[in-house]
This record gives structure tokens, sequence and C-alpha cells, in this order.
């Protein structure tokens, strides 16, 4: 079986809880769908670091110090999402989103999407990670990883705009 056949299956999991969790966004019941999409970000950048890791010992082992490197370089981001993720303003039991309350449907909308924009930029970043694993053939490279995982890591930072209420860039 194929590892992108392997995800396939929790994508699609992820994708039904962050569609249930919609209803969530209203206030009262929030800070639990907050608190499930955020585990979601934090199980998928474990998720890439696995991958990433085993990545760097193939190149450690070839003695491909500039690739590993590069590696290493990479898991520093994903912890650094993954810290994002754990220590997110809404993650504090005593933070304040005065915002939350009276969101519109269309700002719920919006937080969800842009949430599920930031969980296929993780997907897509495990795709390009499986590439590479499974072949050296047109695989992507790891700076082109690296880069997708700051953007998605951007992404995610993003959504306290839209928490606030605003909706506009």
């Amino acid at each position: 079986m194929e590892p992108t056949t392997l995800a396939l299956p929790v994508l699609i999991n992820g994708v039904k809880a962050l569609a249930s969790a919609y209803d969530g966004y209203e206030k009262g019941r929030f800070m639990k769908s907050d608190q499930a999409v955020r585990e979601e970000i934090r199980r998928r950048a474990d998720m890439i670091r696995s991958h990433i890791e085993r990545i760097m010992e193939r190149h450690h082992r070839d003695g491909n110090r500039e690739q590993r490197d590069e590696c290493d370089s990479t898991l520093t981001s994903v912890h650094g999402m993954s810290e994002d993720a754990t220590m997110a303003v809404t993650g504090s039991p005593n933070s304040i989103h005065d915002g939350v309350g009276k969101l519109s449907r269309k700002g719920r909308k919006r937080i969800v999407e842009h949430d599920l924009k930031t969980l296929n930029l993780l997907v897509d970043t495990t795709r390009m990670l499986n590439l590479i694993l499974s072949s050296d053939e047109e695989a992507p490279s790891m700076a082109e990883i690296h880069d997708r995982i700051g953007r998605a890591r951007n992404h995610f930072r993003e959504r306290n705009m839209y928490i606030d209420g605003l909706e506009k860039r």
C-alpha cells in the first residue's frame, strides 16, 4: 500500500471533524472546536517531523551533510509550527477574544475555511515528503518542503485575525 493511500482516510476523518466542528465556532463551544483544530495541527506536525527525521537519517547515512542540515532547519520550522498550535492565544485558559461571540455566520465560515486550508497545506506537505521517501525521481527538494511548512505556519498565525472578528486583511 502506498503512503498516500494510507494518509487518505486520516485526511477524510480530519475534514469530517473540522466540518462537524463548524457549528462549534459559536459562543460557548468555540474553545472546544478551537482545541480540536490545534490538536490536529500538532498531530500533522508530528507526522511531518517523523517523515523528515527518516529523510535526515538517510542523508546522514549517505554522508550528505548539506541535505542533512536542510532537514535539521526544516525540523526547526516544524517544531515552531507545533509550538504555535500549542501556545496559540486561544490555547490559554485566560484568553480573551471579544469577537468570538459576535462573529457572523460568514465570519465563522471564514474561520472554518481558513483552518481547512491550513490543514490542506500540511497534508500536501506530507504527500511531498512521501514522494521523497518513496523514490528519488521527480521528488521535491527539502527547500520546497521548508517553504511549504513556512507557508502553512504563517497561514495558521493569521487565524487570530478571524477569531478577533477582523475579517479583512
